[in-house]
């Protein structure tokens, strides 16, 4: 009796150093960033069909079968069957905790948990830098996307890792091994909230690139992601020697160079609960992925639920958060 495949993949938050692993930059300059997994997840369902000639795609509220891979809507999950060798005879079906254009990384989840299913589908093991690596090369390099490899390898190997990417595009990992305190300081204190909007992430990037491509010796982008890059590193180093605070005050540094990147980045409303929660006793905040909508994160040493109370009451929505150490897997 076949037993339908589960995989349970992780959705992440940035740390340090987001937005320099982005191609354009990464090439120029290489980049260098901290991601940790979190515990909010995409499932992907991979269950054989009661006809071996179709396909069927369940992706949230769109449902559709088809009779070849061609036929398939969704680009990415075109190329992860063409890359996976599966053709029919399938139904895959999607579920993930958080809406999408949350600034959590959930399409290189989505990526990383449906190339896991149909590889596993094949009796095929695919070690999870290497599923990371290709599953990124689908966005980048497929389809021609705005975008860097850190959402898709995070999801794969789990955990907090330091990432670095040189110019040619090779990137090398390394497990940031902190301490209990540690690892319980970030937790306890790192507020997480959903803004409720809903932002495109390539827009931001590529409104971006196109500054760049205007002036590329000068660039204020560029000079604004080399800060970010630095700051990565120390980042870096705060966590490691447990210098927790002097991380949460890193954040409002990031916040202030993040915001000269783009327009889009923030806006009036954004502006404004950011503003409040340093008003409310966060030592520094970021708005998660690229900006323009998704989820806040504020870094707050006191009073925390006093400090949710405030951020609920003028419309932002607190979330419950923990980091995953596994990556994706199976659960079936």
């Amino acid at each position: 009796m076949y037993t339908p495949i589960i995989t349970q993949t992780p959705m992440r938050i940035t740390l340090g150093g987001g937005g320099t692993d982005v191609l354009w930059y990464s090439k120029l300059r290489g980049g260098a960033w901290i991601s940790a997994a979190i515990n909010k997840y995409v499932y992907i369902f991979l269950n054989k069909t009661d006809d071996p000639d179709v396909l069927k795609i369940f992706d949230g509220s769109d449902y559709y079968v088809v009779n070849n891979i061609s036929e398939i809507k969704n680009p990415i999950v075109y190329e992860c069957l063409k890359l996976s060798g599966v053709k029919n005879g399938l139904q895959i079906t999607t579920i993930s905790e958080i809406s999408g254009r949350s600034g959590l990384g959930g399409s290189g989840a989505f990526e990383i948990g449906l190339l896991n299913a149909l590889f596993t589908f094949q009796k095929r093991r695919i070690p999870p830098l290497k599923l990371g690596n290709q599953a990124a090369d689908i966005e980048i390099k497929k389809l021609k996307k705005s975008v860097g490899p850190q959402d898709q390898l995070i999801a794969a190997i789990g955990g907090m890792n330091y990432f670095e990417i040189d110019k040619k595009g090779r990137v090398k990992v390394e497990p940031l091994k902190l301490s209990k305190p540690t690892i319980k300081g970030l937790e306890t204190n790192l507020l997480y909230f959903s803004t409720r909007i809903n932002r495109d992430a390539e827009a931001v990037l590529g409104d971006q690139k196109k500054k760049v491509e205007k002036d590329p010796e000068k660039s204020a982008v560029i000079e604004s992601l080399d800060s970010i890059k630095e700051l990565g590193q120390r980042v870096k180093r705060y966590l490691l020697n447990g210098e927790i605070n002097k991380f949460g005050q890193s954040l409002h540094e990031h916040w202030l160079i993040k915001k000269t990147l783009s327009g889009k980045m923030s806006n009036s409303k954004i502006d404004y609960w950011y503003e409040k929660g340093i008003d409310f006793g966060a030592l520094g905040g970021k708005i998660m992925g690229a900006g323009g909508g998704g989820w806040f994160v504020f870094y707050v040493n006191k009073h925390h639920e006093g400090f949710k109370n405030k951020m609920n009451k003028i419309g932002l929505i607190s979330q419950d958060v923990k980091f995953d150490f596994k990556g994706t897997r199976l659960l079936t």
